[in-house]
């Protein structure tokens, strides 16, 4: 059975990242991520990138309807986080939110294209999920 990972969108369709949504109601959360500063004399401090942050906020975004704001955080997500699939996720979340269904297909094969990178694949345990995204997309887009 294929196990969801904790930055692949949460199977309940919400949009988010399985870590911030279902993944905390599944398992007590897990150890935060630190970093040693002890060479620079100082004690541990938590890693944070932002990237969740600004992710999670294109889909707040595209949830109330703010879809000019939702495209600029998610082309920062695309500048700041290249080595992560969020922007082009998110970027097809917005597209089919906009019912640009076509668009969204694309950027859901990208992503596809994206995670199944010989040089990225190991992490990223389902890439068919993008591949399934990009097929459902593909057929609103020809309904239309």
């Amino acid at each position: 059975m294929a196990t969801t990972q904790r930055n692949q969108p949460c199977p309940c369709g919400s949009g988010t990242k399985y870590k911030k949504c279902c993944f905390l109601r599944a398992a007590p959360p897990p150890p935060p991520v630190v970093r040693s500063a002890a060479s620079a004399g100082l004690a541990w401090v938590l890693e944070d990138d932002g990237l969740d942050e600004l992710s999670n906020s294109v889909v707040d975004l595209v949830q109330a309807r703010r879809f000019d704001e939702a495209v600029t955080a998610c082309q920062r997500l695309l500048r700041e986080y290249p080595d992560v699939v969020d922007g082009l996720e998110r970027s097809a979340l917005i597209s089919s939110a906009r019912g640009d269904h076509a668009a969204a297909a694309a950027f859901y094969r990208k992503a596809y294209a994206f995670v199944t990178d010989p040089v990225r694949q190991r992490e990223y345990e389902d890439p068919d999920f993008y591949r399934q995204q990009a097929e459902q997309e593909e057929r609103l887009a020809s309904a239309c």
